[in-house]
């Protein structure tokens, strides 16, 4: 189901956002946020609720929730609607500030890109999108996958048309295409290996038959 504000459209079925057309990245935690702030709006939501739904019998630091707000006011621009669709209630929590939000089941008048290639792993495929790719544990931006062998910020894909490559980011564990560690940007072509950390996925271009309803992988990957 899709759910529409403004210029912004989340599914939180398949943890996809998007603003002004384009597609949005947040990090797992701050697309939590976003959805439990919506699923309960137009009431305000204390911290003390989010930090139990959000970081339950787990001690954070006073500045994790901010920190979340920050990047999803940032990734819906925020700043530029008066008034704001986050809205911070002093002393309390946060509110989603449109009860007027709309949902439909179909993608009407809504344009996503479609993914240039895949990673496709045993567990789920991962869509490559026309430029940059970074993928890690967290961070804005950042395609996730969730694994002990996977750094913050692990590796960059990089697609342009048909052409590929994939460099590391500095990453604890290593990327590898075909066995290979990869120490600088290294071109990737249909079916090679690639091997981030602990998971290993097939580098594919896009098929006809592949649906762009997958766009996003929205089961975690475990090693």
């Amino acid at each position: 189901m899709l759910e529409h504000f403004d210029d912004v459209t989340i599914d939180r079925d398949s943890r996809q956002l998007w603003a002004g057309g384009a597609d949005v990245r947040l990090s797992r935690k701050a697309f939590d946020l976003l959805a439990m702030l919506i699923e309960r709006r137009p009431n305000a939501v204390s911290k003390a609720d989010i930090r139990n739904r959000l970081w339950p019998d787990t001690f954070v630091s006073d500045s994790s929730l901010p920190s979340l707000v920050s990047e999803i006011r940032a990734a819906i621009r925020d700043q530029e609607r008066t008034p704001p669709l986050v809205r911070t209630v002093h002393g309390f929590g946060y509110a989603f500030g449109s009860p007027d939000l709309s949902e439909s089941p179909v993608q009407t008048g809504l344009t996503v890109a479609a993914p240039h290639g895949w990673l496709v792993g045993a567990l789920a495929d991962i869509a490559l999108f026309e430029g940059g790719n970074v993928l890690g544990r967290e961070g804005a931006g950042v395609i996730l996958l969730q694994s002990t062998t996977i750094s913050r910020r692990h590796a960059r894909v990089t697609v342009e048309g048909q052409a590929a490559a994939v460099e590391d980011l500095g990453s604890k564990n290593g990327t590898f295409v075909n066995d290979r560690r990869v120490t600088a940007s290294t071109p990737i072509v249909e079916g090679d290996q690639i091997r981030l950390g602990s998971l290993l996925f097939t580098f594919r271009l896009p098929q006809r038959d592949r649906s762009t309803e997958t766009a996003l992988s929205t089961s975690p990957l475990h090693p």
